[in-house]
């Protein structure tokens, strides 16, 4: 009965983790708001695929063939424009 008790938490915490886990895996794109981005080009600079550039509109866009979600352009984005 104490067995149970302990374990029953931890399975519930492990399955919350493993459904925040595939969000990854269900969503495996990274976008830009064209309303947040400023036009500065950091993210284009520090992409190591070279999956970003400036678009018609002047603001940045990501190739997702291209794109390996390494997540350099989120943490370099000073405007919080990609996700």
């Amino acid at each position: 009965m104490k067995f149970t008790k302990k374990i029953i938490p931890w399975l519930f915490l492990f399955g919350i983790l493993l459904y925040i886990g595939c969000d990854k895996v269900n969503n495996p794109q990274y976008n830009i708001d064209d309303t947040s981005c400023n036009e500065c080009g950091r993210c284009i600079q520090i992409c190591p695929v070279d999956a970003i550039e400036f678009g018609p509109n002047s603001k940045a866009v990501i190739d997702q063939t291209k794109c390996n979600q390494c997540g350099r352009c989120i943490t370099i984005c000073p405007k919080d424009a990609i996700y």
